[in-house]
């Protein structure tokens, strides 16, 4: 590999070496393939110099889904790197380092910018299954949910992004929580639920640690397990007392964790879950939002 300035000159070569700004934020992964926007978002950071690979040596990071190179390859490789760089930063919390939100806020900004006036890109974010990576993906889809379910009913930009990040950092609790009980594949015992049932609260401590985070999206990683009819936790709240943000977050949450494959289940398909979840609405336990 070689040392080299970010220029237009080094587009189209492959990274070689993770790339991370002053504040230990992770850039681009090593095998990402430069494009004219990495070199914008180099030199935003102010990053003098890069590695990449002399030849063919270092293989493309592989994308996610086959599917999204045919219909949306920029979206693919935002959502590739948003993920990386949601496994590193989470890497930090678990480690006990909580990172200012304003990097939480560069690591999905591109993939949610990119989202929100192309919302078909969901369609093929449930095309394919597995649990690789869970928490990562899942923080983004109910970051890109809860954001595109803020525009349909009409708020504003800042409120949009809000949202995004409110759902994104909805589970940040479940990094306190031991991953065996996470990655158990048969039924939970009642005291390792309770267990379980304690990431909504750490996730609430977690944010309210974070330098610029607002009290709203703390509220959010509290709430996203109350349910309107009380039945919900830790506190069994119901509609009245719990914002219209967190219910929004709810209904992201619950969706996503129906599509989505888990070590003890397989997911369902998006037209299944949104059934299910109007169930759950008729049922006085989630919120049936009403789009302007």
């Amino acid at each position: 590999m070689i040392e080299v300035k970010p220029s237009r000159s080094i587009i189209g070569k492959t990274v070689a070496k993770d790339i991370y700004n002053e504040y230990g934020l992770l850039l681009l992964p090593a095998g990402v393939v430069l494009h004219q926007s990495d070199i914008r978002l180099l030199r935003s950071h102010q990053i003098s110099a890069v590695f990449v690979a002399e030849s063919d040596a270092v293989p493309e990071l592989p994308m996610p889904f086959p599917l999204l190179i045919q219909s949306d390859a920029e979206g693919a490789r935002q959502y590739l790197l948003a993920t990386k760089r949601m496994e590193h930063l989470f890497e930090q919390v678990a480690s006990g380092t909580v990172p200012p939100i304003h990097q939480f806020h560069q690591a999905f900004t591109p993939l949610l910018e990119h989202v929100l006036p192309n919302s078909s890109f969901l369609r093929f974010v449930y095309s394919q299954g597995g649990t690789q990576n869970y928490l990562a993906r899942h923080s983004l889809h109910v970051g890109m949910l809860s954001a595109l379910i803020g525009k349909l009913l009409g708020k504003s930009d800042e409120e949009v992004m809000m949202l995004g990040h409110a759902g994104l950092l909805h589970d940040i609790g479940k990094l306190q929580v031991p991953d065996e009980l996470l990655a158990k594949p048969g039924r939970l015992e009642p005291a390792e639920y309770e267990v379980i049932k304690q990431h909504s609260q750490y996730g609430a401590q977690i944010i309210r640690q974070m330098d610029g985070a607002e009290e709203t999206i703390a509220l959010c990683a509290l709430m996203h397990h109350e349910r309107l009819d009380g039945s919900g936790y830790p506190h069994q709240l119901t509609k009245e007392a719990i914002p219209l943000e967190c219910q929004i977050v709810s209904v992201a949450d619950f969706f996503d964790a129906m599509c989505s494959d888990r070590v003890y289940r397989l997911g369902i398909s998006p037209f299944e879950a949104a059934n299910i979840l109007w169930e759950q609405a008729c049922a006085l336990k989630l919120q049936a939002v009403t789009v302007k």
